[in-house]
This record gives structure tokens, sequence and C-alpha cells, in this order.
């Protein structure tokens, strides 16, 4: 019966949260709502201690190659500032009482001129970067000073959920913190995918944008089940404003922390490369069309032609070029893959060894 009850108690707890949902997207807690029972503002109030705004000054931003803007540059030249960012706040989350604070790498790209960050009281501090994990974009970053930033008897880790979602449709919330003191924001969604990334990261469809990256993806309890991420061009298998937004893991997060405390940097691995050109546009459902190989690539080794359509990759079908890159990112360099491709009326199984990327494409 008391189980019963329990579990009562927290449907109704969660059904409140879901129609506040309705009404609530961006929280001040400062308003008089905040910490109220079943409000959405007490899931931004649990986590606000951690929660801080990160405002980078740089001398020269990321510098992206032509060919990876949109339609290689030629549509117009708002195309070029297409991966120019805002001069505004991004978030951090604090994970340690000397003043550690996790972050988007993509945040932290560019030639840095300095780093300040906002904290819950208000008070900003210098901070610098310690070390980065461009394999699951996330960069850990000191305040300035030798002494703690949280006294240790009053210091708590943030509420990390105990494990990962392992399937879809988990409501979730990703918190960010704007420049004014005091101010946390929030937008809901649900997780959408698990596994992206290698297992590494989960997607959601909560809205994510330059100030709440690198914030905290938290759960209907407050749990903080990932670090918000990946929104940047600079990752071709992701992208900001594409409907989709993603998320480095807590199990991942634990798992890399203590490399980045003691200030190792954590390097992707060499991406796999099949080596052909086809049309990144295409959104149809009848294969990746070939319309050029790559000289001594994989693809030309396997006898890949122009004009062939792969139809599918390692057993698994290709509607468009966008899920064949998918496919072959979910591999390693020196994977043996095996593909079908269509030409003319003809379909053909080949067969190849994955290499790695090219410098500069």
């Amino acid at each position: 019966m008391a189980a019963s009850m329990s579990s009562t108690g927290q449907c109704r707890r969660r059904l409140s949260l879901l129609i506040a949902l309705s009404f609530s997207i961006t929280l001040s807690l400062s308003s008089p709502a905040a910490g109220e029972p079943g409000a959405l503002s007490a899931i931004a109030d649990g986590l606000s201690a951690w929660v801080v705004s990160v405002k980078v000054d740089r001398s020269k931003d990321i510098e992206i190659p032509r060919s990876r803007l949109p339609f290689n540059g030629r549509v117009s030249p708002e195309s070029q500032g297409y991966f120019k960012r805002p001069k505004g706040s991004v978030t951090g989350l604090l994970v340690d009482r000397r003043g550690y604070i996790l972050t988007s790498n993509y945040n932290l790209l560019g030639t840095i001129s300095s780093i300040t960050v906002r904290l819950p009281s208000g008070e900003e501090r210098k901070a610098r970067v310690v070390a980065r994990d461009r394999l699951d974009d996330l960069a850990l970053i000191k305040v300035e000073g030798d002494a703690d930033l949280v006294e240790k008897k009053s210091w708590r880790d943030p509420p990390w959920a105990e494990t990962s979602p392992s399937a879809a449709g988990s409501f979730v919330f990703a918190i960010g913190r704007g420049s004014a003191p005091g101010r946390l924001n929030l937008t809901e969604g649900i997780i959408s995918a698990v596994g992206r990334n290698s297992n590494r990261a989960v997607q959601t469809d909560a809205k994510l944008n330059y100030g709440n990256v690198g914030g905290p993806l938290v759960d209907l309890d407050g749990k903080v089940v990932g670090l918000s991420g990946f929104v940047g061009h600079t990752y071709s298998q992701w992208g900001l404003n594409s409907g989709i937004g993603f998320a480095t893991t807590a199990e991942t997060i634990r798992m890399v922390l203590p490399r980045l405390l003691a200030g190792k940097d954590i390097e992707p691995p060499p991406r796999p490369f099949l080596g052909i050109q086809s049309e990144p546009a295409s959104s149809g459902n009848d294969g990746a069309p070939v319309v050029a190989v790559v000289p001594k690539s994989s693809a030309a080794s396997a006898g890949v032609k122009s004009k062939d359509v792969i139809i599918r990759f390692n057993g698994e079908e290709v509607p468009n070029f966008n899920r064949l890159r998918f496919l072959i990112f979910s591999c390693k360099v020196g994977d043996k893959v095996e593909f079908v491709v269509r030409r003319g009326e003809k379909k053909m199984t080949l067969s190849g060894v994955l290499g790695k990327f090219p410098e500069g494409r």
C-alpha cells in the first residue's frame, strides 16, 4: 500500500509538472512562483547553485573552410557568417568546490582573450581553460585563485543522474544562465534518441541555443542526465537549428572528468572516410547518389563509380547521403565495411576498408 501511495504521489507530481509545462518555458528564480511545489521553477531552483554564466572574449573566432559552408558559401554573403557566434554569455556547470566548471568545448573555440564567470551570487571571476574533451564536446575551466570557491563543509556535487536515459520519451529540460544575476532560463523537451556519439550522448528536442549550451540537461526529478553541446557546425554530424540537440551523458562525464581535472586533453579518434562526394542537400529516400569518387580512397579501391547510388551500408538501408554519413561516422578507421550500390539497373555488393578523413576537408 505504501509503495502504491508513493507511486501515486510521483505520478501526481509529474502530472503537475507537465501541466505547468504548457504555461512556462523561461523562468526567473526571483519570480514569486519560484520554489512552489509542482512548478517548473523548482527544477531550475534546485540547480541554481551549480549553473553559472560564462562570458568568452576572443580576438578571433573559429574559421571554417568554404567547402563546409552551406551550399559552399554560394547563396549569399550571410552564409559566410553562418558560424559566427553572438557575443552574449554561455552556460557552464560548477563540478568541483575548487572552482572547476564544465561547459561545451565549442563555447571556447577561437583565439580567447579572456574568460569571465558570473557566479550564482552575481560575483564575477576570471577563469582559464584547464583541459578539453573534443570527442564529447566538453571543456573544463577554472576560476582564478588558489582558495576553494565553496567551503568543503558546504559543497555538494551536482545532482547527477545515476544512469542515463535508456530509451527515448523521457521529459527533460535544458537549463542556462544569462548574464543577469540570479536568473536561469529553461526550455522543455524529451529525449528523442539514445546511443548517439558512440553511446556517449543523447538526442533531445529541447531548444538549444548559443546561450544555454554548456548547461545541464535535467530530468523531471531535477537530476543532471547530461551536458548540452554539439551545436557548433564544426561537428559535421550535428548542427544548430536542425530541430534536434545533443547532450553528453552523465555517465560519460563521470568517466572523463578525472582526466580533465588532471589537465589532460581528450582527443577524438580520427574520423573514418569512405571517399565519395554526394549531394548533402539530398533528403529523398532513394539512396546516396555518387557525384564523384575521391582517387585512392576506400570507395575507389572498392570499385565505386560516379553515378552509382549507395542503397545499403553494413546491412542498413541508406535513404540519402545524410544517413550514409551518419553510418560511416559510426564506424572506425580501419573497419571493413560492405555496401550495396545500384548501377543502372543492376545492384552490386562491394566491400572496402575505411580510411582516415583527410585534413582540411
